[in-house]
């Protein structure tokens, strides 16, 4: 196992017992339906996507800006799928909340990802 997969690994296994936590402390039961659970798999997927591409590229400059690029529109796009999926299965049972966690989760997997490519040695 490499640095790379390892720390995003150690950082999921943080992020679900912060929602175990936050589980525990509030009165909602925030994985009823596991909406909260499914984005953090799903960044989780998709960081482990973007470093499988990355670490091909990382040392041939324009190709990696351009995957870089590309990953980044792509994770966009899928991102705005999967709330808009959340928010048409959930119809009016939709968890103003739930935005929020995935803000924050999309703001955390992309800062680490950058910490992770772009921190020298």
């Amino acid at each position: 196992m490499n640095k790379k997969f390892k720390t995003i690994f150690f950082f999921t296994l943080f992020l679900f017992a912060a929602l175990i936590i936050l589980n525990v402390l509030t009165e909602s039961n925030l994985q009823k339906d596991g909406w909260y659970s499914g984005a953090i798999m799903y960044f989780f997927s998709f960081s482990l996507f973007h470093i499988g591409i990355l670490e091909k590229n990382f040392s041939k400059g324009a190709s990696f800006v351009q995957s870089h690029l590309f990953l980044t529109a792509m994770k966009m796009i899928l991102s705005v799928l999967f709330i808009i999926t959340y928010a048409t299965i959930q119809g009016e049972k939709t968890d103003p909340l739930f935005f929020m966690w995935f803000l924050i989760l999309y703001l955390f997997y992309t800062a680490v990802l950058g910490w992770l490519f772009y921190s020298r040695k």
